[in-house]
């Protein structure tokens, strides 16, 4: 029996023997796979003599990252041979911790590591030199050497040294490149690190260094990039002309723009100027911007709008008094053309698009127009007020209802599109029952207009257009159609202000027909328009410069662009032309429009020999700076953030278009591409930026989401509601968005669920807002109608922060009114009556501002009432009616006095004061 086991044994040893020599013979061959595999299978019994073959197998390991075989061989290791190549077994155990996520200061022992001889040290760092290590990592190991000889040399033999200076070459760390070169630069000897190294020489300012070893190197490598190095030196060195002498005959961008920078310094700016290939033919204006331009200027062609800005269609119809409209056109502005339907007598049709525009965010500022005439159109229903109103007519002529149902038949009548009955009906009553009121004549004017005669609405109206705003509107389109433009013109030019209904049309009109009429210099003597589009126009008519300027942030597109070259060619220096030209292919919505801007700038400055701006906001000749070496992606991205810091955002946006243009990394180009795109939405040219969102690679489901918020963020302040809340669906995870950014869409978000009527969606994104909380990260208006939905459904408590937030947020009176307003009737719901009636108080006294100021002042006399206080509620009654007069808020707060006062005379005051 002993001897069988004996034998068993031997065999086995043979056989691992026979096994590890395979193993080897594996690993010679390259085959390490299999030589992995074999290798395994022997440390499951490691024969008794395994220090031959510690190093092969240990390699073996490293190079399948077969980390588990790796330390049960360092356990066998330790075990047996704790001395054996000690340097080895230290870089062994370090790359294992490293392997497993340990980070490098957590496992590496600098001591033991110092105290190894240096054949030790090298073994070391060969192992280390292939562990997963941060570049902050790699370059702690490389300052161990700074001061020790032994270190240094250890750092070169080993292959360390060189392969993380290659590194740091091809990813451009600079910084890091530049103290390996300070440090060790005797010790690199390969060739590929000789033009790094005379390029280090250059950022050290040793010219002269770098140009001998530039000759040494060009007898014996004669390649352009060797020469255009030399030509650099040059450069740097002050000596233009070489530099353009030897950069000649290179046909790369890098030469191109230094010879342009050579010519630049040397004040030969013309010829830089031709080496960049730069425009000196005056350009041909696109037709879109000669259309925008047209209609600024009161020159409008509606059917020239129709092709080009769409949106401005029906806008420019109601300028020039077109009497039709094509309605196939597409992307139209829902405000305009209920008003325009509404003016033609088509009220179904106006009703329809009067809805639609309410339900958009799209020309936000038209909405009160728009919801007054909802109203107008949609007070009654028609079929049955006029069955009823007929069924009094003929039935009922001899009671007093009859007489009190003639104006709102006429008005049913009216909306039916019975515009000849309703114009017998209102004169039979004007004649037989001396209904001779505003309204009575101001419906029989309108009957006349609508059906057509505008010789009598223009007589029927006449009389009242100072005393109602209506009837001055159609008096004023009833003089244009009767053929009376020129009165309709001089009607408009004395009797228009910005406090009359409808002034955005009406002051629309005064240009067209002032441009139209050749009287453009008597519309000095009009007040201002406030309404952005038509003070574009009139600033322009009367060629006032600070009008215009004030207007370029409050217009967008076509308005906008045209307002900036009717500025830009108004200057006489091109300095200040530049001025304008850039800001207008900042902001044109369409390629055409900025490339044109961009082929003026170039014009201007070939044609008046001013250089220096065109070229020093050129992104390209910024980056190709030979003196600033910025011409990698990673500089370029940090000078467009230094301009950007700097409120340089049109530098800053050249720069990221440059370097999105340039760079293949998806990453880099997502995150360049999100900050053009806040760029382009800070100018509010939301065309644009939808154009570049494109330009963010389909990587995948990061960049889709990264792609989708951004779109969310540009429809919504683009009003486009729908297609908002579509894209703001299609982001599949929160976190894949910029974490600065997560707050402010989810709440974006939530309030297009709300408008939506997904109600359930919207809670779950509040709650997720509130429980992240950063609420200054949303936008002011957010803030309030999520507070309010917050409210409706009973989290006062999350409400009330909101409302803080907001209020905090509030930049204008308005907002600071409102905001305080909404928290003070949370605050008195929720029973804090006390702080409620504070800040209702504070409204009036503090801001001041209308409707906040008589809607607080009343709830604070109620509570003042409530509390028995019925002087003091008295005293802000009365604040009210002398603010509200006739309206019927003041009605009711007088009404309210009474009755006050009747609980007073009754003996009810409780304050006794």
């Amino acid at each position: 029996m002993k001897k069988i086991i004996i034998a068993s044994l031997f065999f086995a040893a043979t056989a691992s023997a026979a096994d590890i020599n395979f193993g080897l013979k594996l690993y010679k061959d390259g085959m390490y796979e299999l030589a992995d595999q074999t290798f395994s299978q022997i440390l499951t019994s490691p024969p008794e003599n395994l220090k031959p073959y510690l190093s092969p197998m240990a390699e073996t390991f490293l190079k399948t990252k077969d980390i588990n075989s790796l330390k049960r061989l360092l356990k066998v290791w330790k075990e047996r041979y704790p001395s054996y190549k000690k340097g080895y077994y230290l870089g062994l155990s370090t790359f294992v911790n490293i392997s497993e996520g340990k980070k490098l200061k957590d496992v590496f022992d600098e001591t033991s590591f110092l105290s190894l001889p240096v054949k030790e040290k090298i073994d070391f760092l060969k192992v280390l030199a292939k562990a997963p290590l941060s570049t902050d990592e790699k370059f702690y190991i490389l300052t161990l050497g700074k001061k020790r000889l032994d270190v240094k040399g250890a750092l070169a033999d080993s292959g360390f040294l060189e392969k993380f200076a290659e590194e740091t070459i091809k990813n451009k760390h600079q910084d890091i490149t530049d103290y390996i070169f300070a440090n060790y630069g005797d010790w690199l000897k390969g060739k590929e690190f000789e033009l790094p190294y005379i390029k280090y020489l250059e950022r050290q300012k040793k010219y002269d260094d770098a140009l001998i070893k530039l000759r040494k190197l060009y007898k014996k490598d004669k390649s352009p990039e060797i020469l255009f190095e030399m030509a650099k030196v040059y450069y740097l060195k002050g000596n233009y002309k070489t530099a353009i002498k030897l950069a000649k005959n290179i046909n790369t961008t890098e030469a191109k723009f230094l010879r342009a920078w050579a010519y630049f310094k040397s004040g030969r700016k013309r010829e830089a100027f031709k080496e960049l290939n730069m425009n000196i033919q005056k350009p041909v204006m696109p037709e879109s911007l000669k259309v925008a331009i047209n209609f600024i200027e009161g020159k409008i062609n509606p059917d020239e709008i129709k092709k080009f800005y769409p949106e401005y269609y029906y806008r420019a119809l109601l300028f020039t008094f077109s009497p039709a409209a094509d309605e196939k056109v597409k992307k139209i502005n829902n405000h305009d053309a209920g008003m325009f339907f509404y003016e033609r007598g088509n009220f179904e049709k106006a009703f329809d698009y009067l809805k639609r525009a309410v339900n958009s965010r799209k020309g936000f500022y038209l909405t009160p127009r728009t919801l007054y005439l909802i109203g107008k159109v949609a007070v009654i229903n028609k079929d049955m007020g006029n069955m009823l109103y007929s069924e009094i007519a003929n039935n009922f002529q001899n009671t007093p209802y009859y007489k009190a149902s003639i104006i709102p038949y006429a008005q049913s009548l009216i909306l039916k599109g019975n515009f000849d009955a309703a114009a017998k009906l209102l004169k039979y009553g004007i004649e037989q029952f001396k209904i001779d009121s505003i309204q009575a004549r101001k419906l029989l004017g309108e009957a006349y207009y609508y059906e057509g005669n505008y010789k009598k609405a223009s007589l029927t109206l006449k009389p009242i257009i100072s005393k109602d705003d209506e009837a001055f509107h159609f008096f004023i389109l009833s003089e244009f159609y009767g053929g009376k433009k020129r009165a309709a013109f001089e009607y408009l030019k004395v009797k228009l202000n910005n406090n009359r209904l409808f002034p955005e049309i009406n002051y629309g009109r005064l240009c067209y027909l002032a441009a139209k009429l050749g009287k453009t210099s008597s519309l000095k003597k009009v007040p201002l328009p406030k309404e952005p589009f038509a003070a574009a126009m009139f600033a322009v008519l009367t060629n006032n410069k600070k009008l215009m300027k004030s207007l370029i942030y409050k217009t967008t597109g076509m308005v906008r662009e045209a307002l900036l070259y009717k500025l830009a060619i108004g200057e006489k220096t091109p300095e200040k032309r530049f001025v304008y030209l850039s800001l207008l292919k900042a902001v044109a919505e369409n390629p055409e429009t900025a490339n044109f801007a961009e082929k003026m700038e170039e014009y201007d400055a070939y044609r008046f020999g001013r250089f220096d701006n065109l070229l020093l906001n050129n992104p390209e000749f910024i980056a190709y700076n030979p003196e600033n070496d910025i011409s990698d992606i990673n500089s370029i991205i940090e000078k467009a953030n230094d301009y950007l810091e700097s409120n340089g955002i049109l530098k800053a946006y050249g720069l990221y278009k440059l370097a999105a243009e340039r760079t293949t990394d998806p990453n880099i180009r997502t995150e360049v591409v999100t900050k053009m795109v806040k760029i382009d939405m800070k100018l509010k040219n939301y065309k644009r930026a939808i154009r570049d969102v494109n330009l963010i690679p389909d990587a995948g489901q990061k960049e889709n989401d990264i792609k989708n918020y951004l779109l969310t963020e540009i429809y919504y302040k683009e009003g486009r509601l729908l297609d908002a809340l579509n894209a703001g669906k299609a982001v599949t995870n929160i976190n894949n968005i910029p974490e600065t950014e997560r707050v402010k869409f989810a709440a974006t978000l939530a309030s297009l669920y709300k408008l939506a009527g997904n109600e359930e969606k919207a809670m779950e994104l509040l709650n997720y807002i509130v429980k992240k909380g950063h609420l200054s990260e949303i936008n002011y208006d957010d803030l309030v109608n999520l507070a309010l939905f917050l409210d409706k459904k009973g989290k006062h408590t999350e409400a009330i922060e909101l409302l803080k937030e907001a209020n905090k947020k509030a930049r204008k009176k308005e907002q600071k009114a409102e905001s305080l307003f909404w928290l003070a009737s949370i605050e008195e719901e929720t029973g804090n009556r006390e702080k409620a009636l504070m800040d209702y108080l504070k409204i009036y006294y503090e801001i001041g501002v209308e409707p906040w100021t008589s809607t607080a002042l009343y709830r604070a006399a109620n509570l003042l009432e409530e509390k028995g206080s019925y002087q003091q509620a008295l005293k802000l009654l009365k604040k009210v009616v002398k603010i509200k007069g006739q309206s019927p808020e003041g009605i009711r707060a007088f009404e309210k006095i009474k009755e006050i006062e009747n609980k007073m005379k009754g003996g009810v005051n409780a304050e006794g004061r």
